[in-house]
């Protein structure tokens, strides 16, 4: 086996390997998804700029309805996609859903402009209009489940805050600052219930029932806040996103930063999404403004990130395939909506005309659905994961493909045949060229045997060169004969018998023996 062909076998061994181990790779870590999740729009309806949407039960028949609200209008849509209820308002308004009545059935409230400027309806009907009267425009409202009862929480446009009882008495006030409210959320602390504001300027305290600041803190400028009960200890952790950047966790008990870092853009949007599926903990999605998503654990790790086209404008976990642990739904500004796993795998649905206000996932009927609304409709889908048999394994039938040409390759190179030995071609028969052809062949085989005397080079060598050059300077004198010209046939004595030979000859034909001189 040549040099050239071990050496061919050796390369083509180490490239299959690799090819192999990339395959191999690609098929059994999860990189290859075997599944893909289809959509199917199960109905739609014209609602334009959505700003609030929840799939939940209003009426108190076990089903969930859809509600959505948009500055100035709530409806509410049955699992079929009729409308059961509608309302109109001042704008800019905002809602909430909280149980005020106790009955364990979410009510909706709505705060917006003008006296009585609080409405609570519950199944459809309106059963209470409360004045709240505040300086600045509606910003913020919500419903907190205190110790001691329900409170209606307000937050306006210049930082106030007002508490009112379901029956409209105002129970405290407060203020935030000068800028607008931005959120409003309910924290745990050792089980008690808690609110948790924020206002624009990143102004964050959280504040018990009779409206004292149990601690305060600046969180910088701030677009979104959030609170969850990240680690299930009892004690929830406020997620503030900021317009610069910063990604901070907060203890709610306290107000001290369990964990901050920078996300490099201003952030959008954050939900909790159970990404692992494992129920003592949560994750947190996060969106930004220049389109990046990312998935971050209740520590604060990183777990991955991928980038949108647009700003991230709102994302919702829904449990596609009944595994436990959520997929993350995220649309962005440009009506794009992409699905992420929890380790990080993507996959896209169809893009919207117009871009996505808002994402929610809840059973509608018998089905689990996710309800998107962009700027002009609301849409019904239906995910399902549908497998595709085999997929999971193409990487290594690819690989078997490569690893098979790259054989072929290789046997061919290690086949082909060896280089042709340059020799002197004897085309030009000219008298003067054919006599410059003998000059040079005996000026070779005069360097072969200083060569040889020199001790430069081998015996072996020796006879093999010298063989050559004597066959080529055999092939010129015929080449004279040939053409005709008269050749002085050059002769030298045998050193072992003393016959008389001619030169270019290798063997004695008196005696027999090799000649080397």
């Amino acid at each position: 086996m040549g040099k050239r062909t071990t050496t061919t076998i050796i390369l083509a061994g180490i490239m299959v390997l690799l090819v192999m181990c990339a395959a191999a790779a690609l098929s059994f870590s999860g990189m290859i998804h075997a599944q893909k999740v289809e959509a199917s729009q199960v109905w739609s309806q014209n609602f334009s700029q959505a700003q609030s949407m929840k799939i939940i039960d209003l009426t108190g028949d076990g089903q969930d309805d859809l509600f959505i609200q948009n500055q100035d209008s709530a409806a509410i849509y049955d699992a079929n996609g009729n409308q059961t209820f509608s309302t109109s308002f001042q704008l800019p308004g905002v809602t909430t859903l909280g149980d005020v009545t106790g009955d364990n059935v979410d009510d909706i409230l709505i705060f917006h402009p003008g006296l009585p400027n609080v409405e609570v309806i519950s199944k459809g009907q309106v059963i209470a209009s409360l004045s709240a009267d505040l300086p600045g425009l509606p910003a913020r409202i919500i419903v907190v489940q205190f110790a001691s009862g329900p409170e209606i929480i307000l937050g306006d446009a210049s930082g106030h805050l007002m508490a009112l009882s379901p029956d409209g008495q105002t129970l405290w006030q407060a203020r935030l600052g000068s800028d607008e409210i931005r959120g409003l959320d309910d924290v745990k602390i050792d089980g008690q219930t808690n609110l948790v504001a924020v206002n624009r300027d990143g102004q964050l305290a959280v504040i018990d029932a009779q409206g004292y600041p149990l601690w305060n803190d600046n969180a910088g400028t701030l677009r979104r806040m959030r609170a969850y009960d990240l680690d299930g200890n009892g004690t929830s952790e406020v997620i503030t996103g900021g317009e610069y950047g910063a990604f901070t966790i907060w203890n709610a008990a306290d107000g001290s930063q369990l964990h901050n870092l920078s996300l490099g853009q201003a952030i959008s949007e954050l939900r909790a999404v159970e990404l692992n599926g494992d129920p003592s903990s949560m994750e947190i999605v996060a969106g930004g403004k220049n389109g990046g998503v990312w998935g971050i654990d209740s520590t604060g790790k990183k777990l991955w990130s991928h980038s949108l086209s647009d700003k991230v404008t709102e994302i919702a976990g829904i449990d596609i395939n009944g595994d436990g642990a959520e997929e993350a739904v995220v649309g962005d500004d440009s009506g794009q909506v992409a699905i992420f796993s929890g380790d990080g795998g993507r996959e896209n649905l169809a893009s919207h005309a117009s871009g996505i206000m808002r994402i929610d996932a809840g059973k509608l009927g018998d089905k689990r659905m996710v309800a998107i609304a962009d700027g002009n409709s609301v849409e019904i889908q239906r995910l399902t994961l549908n497998s595709l048999p085999g997929f999971q394994f193409t990487p290594l039938l690819v690989g078997l493909i490569v690893s098979a040409i790259i054989i072929v390759i290789a046997w061919v190179i290690a086949t082909l045949p060896p280089k042709p030995e340059l020799k002197v071609a004897l085309e030009d028969k000219s008298r003067e060229s054919l006599e410059a052809q003998r000059r040079m062949l005996k000026e070779n085989i005069a360097d072969v045997e200083r060569l040889r005397q020199s001790g430069e080079m081998t015996a072996d060598a020796y006879l093999a060169r010298l063989k050559q050059l004597r066959s080529e300077l055999a092939a010129n004198e015929t080449a004279f004969k040939q053409a005709g010209y008269p050749v002085k046939v050059e002769t030298f004595q045998c050193p072992h018998c003393g016959g008389t030979l001619e030169l270019g000859m290798d063997k004695c034909e008196y005696c027999g023996q090799v000649i080397l001189t």
